[in-house]
């Protein structure tokens, strides 16, 4: 008996926070079925949420519909598709929807303490801390004040993901939100951390770079969503569709004592 299958591939990519992400999902067709297969090109693991449409197939290995690709991967197999039977038509279709991380990490907090992301001898004061009232609400980030051109450093051993450095255009509300520029930096415990509002071609790194803790990775700006000349920092663990941004501690002063920092506090750095 001749058996009939028929295959609408609807691939539809979308990540809730940058332009592209190098990752794709696609299929290979085998004896009873699929086999559901993915890459990812990027320098971190990348999360699919896979929505299948399938006549006569069944799941026949990971029920789930997230899944976590490893970073730098070619034809990982993220799940197979069986025929229920082989004497009927049967079909598939699905869309995907993607962004960086992993998003089944159950991490909540971070028990890391942070350098400060200036250099030593220096102090800036947080114009707005987390929850500010300003563009902060329910957002664990950080606003240093600091004027244009100053020299930024890392603040936590890391991969750069993703680096915008492009854009010059600056206002005070949401809608130049788009035109930020940016150092996405990737952790080993899973978490990213973003340096936000960099000056146009402001970033000494590129993607793919490995960084230490305390490196020089750029320079401070008023680019985008912005009222005025400031680092904006934020530590956060990925979702589908979402951040989860963390309060995190700093070493402050000479370093030896971890602690939040408060909004309208000055800090120095002497370490």
């Amino acid at each position: 008996m001749k058996n009939f299958f028929t295959c609408f591939l609807f691939l539809l990519v979308v990540n809730a926070n940058y332009a592209s992400i190098d990752a794709k999902v696609t299929y290979e067709k085998t004896e009873n079925g699929y086999k559901i297969l993915a890459y990812n090109n990027e320098f971190c693991p990348v999360s699919v949420k896979i929505d299948f449409k399938i006549t006569n197939l069944k799941l026949k290995s990971i029920n789930n519909s997230t899944f976590v690709i490893p970073a730098q991967t070619k034809d990982f197999e993220i799940t197979t598709l069986e025929v229920i039977n082989l004497k009927k038509a049967y079909s598939i279709s699905f869309k995907t929807t993607n962004n960086y991380g992993d998003a089944n990490l159950k991490l909540v907090t971070s028990n890391y303490n942070y350098d400060l992301p200036f250099k030593k001898g220096e102090e800036f004061m947080i114009w707005q801390g987390y929850n500010g009232s300003f563009s902060h609400t329910n957002e664990n980030s950080l606003d240093f004040n600091m004027p244009e051109g100053t020299e930024i450093y890392s603040v936590r051993d890391g991969i750069v993901i993703s680096v915008q450095q492009e854009n010059n255009k600056t206002c005070e509300t949401k809608d130049c939100a788009k035109y930020n520029n940016y150092i996405l930096v990737y952790h080993l415990d899973g978490t990213f951390s973003e340096y936000s509002h960099l000056k146009k071609q402001g970033a000494l790194v590129k993607v793919g770079d490995a960084i230490q803790k305390n490196q020089l990775i750029g320079y401070s700006g008023n680019v985008g969503w912005s009222t005025g000349a400031h680092l904006h920092l934020v530590i956060f663990k990925q979702q589908i569709d979402k951040r989860i941004t963390l309060k995190t501690k700093f070493l402050t002063g000479d370093g030896k004592k971890p602690e939040f920092l408060q909004e309208k506090k000055s800090y120095t750095k002497n370490y």
